[in-house]
């Protein structure tokens, strides 16, 4: 009876082992946070969303991108060749900022916490590159593993911080801590790998591959660093046109529902990125896989819809009623949050297909009219009306990237110019 129940493809393997792990992991901080809107203000929330947006966008250019490219090659010591290469570049970047941080800080005073800001980006820039290893060499538990470290780690850190040292800035001590743990354990399963593999460094293959691979710190990495300002654009302007309060409420709101749902779509994204890539290499077409993945997210995000309608009063209920507005906005964003859900595990679509320059001229046209709409918005209009325009702006451009998305899967690889 139990071996009946259990899936029988190995996709369908992958996931569910991915999404035990993501389900803990996801649950903890949710679980955890009613304790921490009654031991953070929306103002603590604000600089904590504030302080993730900067770490984010500097966290882009840490890996050169080059850690996208890890699931493309077939042999396993070129995607660890390239793994080498992502953590070469982020310890170099990681220098960089750090050296920066050091140089603003004589001519400027600023909190304690920003000089961890290079910490920060190495720990998630590494963590990031270790997730493509794993993710290539089907190493679902270690990943399923890494998110719930995290999770523990930053949710109980935030608690600590703030109850027993009295921090304010404890929601962000949780996340760099959260990272650094997630990424030691990996880096030490996956040091016990390579050495059994015997895998060993290669300057040339790396410099070899770092030129097959040119596209992706020369389109990905300015389209990934765009895509971050543009995400975080609300962000920053909100507080300008609205004040802090606003954006502690708009940040908390944005993270209580995308966490679930980013983990529950990234986990998806990981096994079906690796499928597709791995099709498409052996010269198959992907528009079955792209079909099925596309209908299986449309029924979660249905399943979900009842959530977003009663959202103000749900977190009036679990997390204080000073809490509603907050599930009020995510009423107003929840056509994009849903849309999001459903595009984003296709991401990794362009880069199959080489197409990083168009996603990267898609993701220009994205950015302005985020600016020119959250800035008119922020002269002219409350923040609900300017909120829905933001809505409205982002459907489009996420409809766009679906159809366009699905052109290309239909195409299949007619031959290969080398052995990958």
């Amino acid at each position: 009876m139990i071996n009946k129940l259990k899936p029988k493809s190995e996709f369908a393997r992958n996931v569910l082992t991915l999404m035990t792990g993501t389900t803990i992991a996801q649950a903890i901080p949710i679980l955890i946070s009613p304790i921490l809107t009654r031991i953070y203000t929306p103002e603590d929330f604000g600089f904590f969303a504030l302080f993730i947006s900067i770490v984010s966008i500097m966290s882009v250019i840490a890996t050169g991108k080059y850690e996208l490219a890890i699931i493309l090659p077939k042999s396993d010591n070129f995607s660890f060749q390239l793994l080498l290469l992502s953590i070469m570049i982020t310890f170099t970047i990681s220098l960089f900022y750090l050296i920066g941080v050091f140089s603003v800080s004589f001519f400027y005073s600023f909190d304690l916490i920003y000089y961890f800001l290079p910490l920060a980006v190495m720990v998630i820039a590494l963590n990031a590159t270790f997730d493509k290893y794993n993710n290539k060499i089907k190493n679902y538990k270690i990943m399923s593993y890494q998110r719930f470290i995290k999770a523990g780690v930053e949710s109980v850190s935030s608690v600590i911080f703030a109850i027993a040292f009295g921090i304010n800035t404890g929601l962000i001590w949780g996340f760099i801590l959260g990272y650094f743990f997630s990424t030691l354990g990996m880096l030490y399963v996956n040091y016990r790998l390579f050495k059994n593999k015997q895998f060993l460094p290669s300057l040339k293959k790396i410099k070899v591959l770092s030129k097959r691979y040119m596209n992706f710190p020369k389109y990905n990495m300015p389209h990934a660093l765009l895509n971050s300002i543009s995400a975080n654009v609300p962000v920053f302007l909100i507080p300008i046109f609205y004040g802090n309060i606003t954006l502690g409420l708009y940040a908390f709101g944005l993270r209580m529902v995308q966490a679930p749902l980013v983990l529950l779509s990234g986990t998806i994204f990981h096994v079906l990125g690796q499928k597709m890539a791995e099709e498409y290499a052996d010269g198959n077409q992907i528009q079955s896989i792209f079909i099925e993945a596309i209908k299986k997210l449309m029924l979660v995000a249905i399943l979900l819809l009842p959530f977003f309608v009663f959202m103000d009063d749900l977190f009036a209920f679990i997390f204080g009623e000073a809490w509603r507005e907050a599930g009020y906005f995510i009423q107003i964003l929840s056509p994009w949050i849903l849309l999001i859900f459903m595009v984003s595990p296709l991401a990794t679509i362009p880069q199959i297909f080489n197409q990083q320059k168009k996603a990267l001229n898609i993701e220009i046209v994205s950015f302005i009219l985020k600016i020119l709409v959250l800035s008119l918005g922020g002269l002219l209009l409350s923040i609900e009306y300017t909120l829905v325009l933001l809505m409205l702006v982002s459907v489009l451009i996420i409809t766009y990237n679906f159809v366009w998305y699905f052109s290309l899967v239909r195409i299949k690889k007619e031959e290969k110019n080398f052995e990958q």
